[in-house]
């Protein structure tokens, strides 16, 4: 069993969030514990709002962003690596 990380960032301005693709923000997917995983997801999620490759700081307070992540348990494989 592995826990897949996925990112997302939010709006309260529009109220819907979008998930980060991978080619904009790459970052591990697979952990093996579900503490690696939130300790990952944390990070990523304010890397990918505070690094200045995504967003700028306008853009944060603008549309009023926040991230979100989740951290899903999943069967795992060689394949999806």
């Amino acid at each position: 069993m592995k826990f897949f990380l996925t990112v997302y960032i939010c709006s309260v301005v529009t109220q819907n969030c979008a998930e980060v693709p991978v080619e904009n923000h790459m970052y591990d997917r697979f952990y093996k514990t579900h503490a690696e995983c939130v300790k990952k997801g944390l990070s990523e999620s304010h890397s990918v709002l505070y690094d200045g490759n995504l967003f700028k700081l306008s853009t944060v307070n603008t549309m009023e962003l926040y991230p979100k992540f989740m951290c899903e348990k999943v069967e795992y494989t060689k394949k999806d690596a």
